[in-house]
């Protein structure tokens, strides 16, 4: 996690904010008064909130590393899959 002062950050606002965007940053804001921050992207907190969401999911986490310790060629091939 990147760290900057609120008065670098308003300086350099746009860099900043691309630089989150660019490189998949988090940045944390100090302030002097009043609490801290954090600038995030759209993309990566969508990628966050889903990952929290399929954490709720019982026994989800436990599938996972099972399905990652199944070798490739002894899965079901996904256009076998009946959607």
């Amino acid at each position: 996690m990147l760290q900057t002062t609120i008065d670098n950050f308003y300086q350099n606002l746009q860099q900043e904010v691309d630089n989150c965007i660019e490189n998949h940053e988090v940045l944390h804001v100090n302030r002097q008064q009043g609490e801290d921050f954090v600038v995030i992207s759209a993309t990566d907190w969508r990628a966050i909130e889903e990952t929290l969401f399929l954490n709720r999911i019982p026994g989800i986490i436990a599938s996972i590393h099972q399905a990652a310790q199944e070798p490739l060629d002894q899965g079901t091939l996904l256009k076998a899959l009946n959607w």
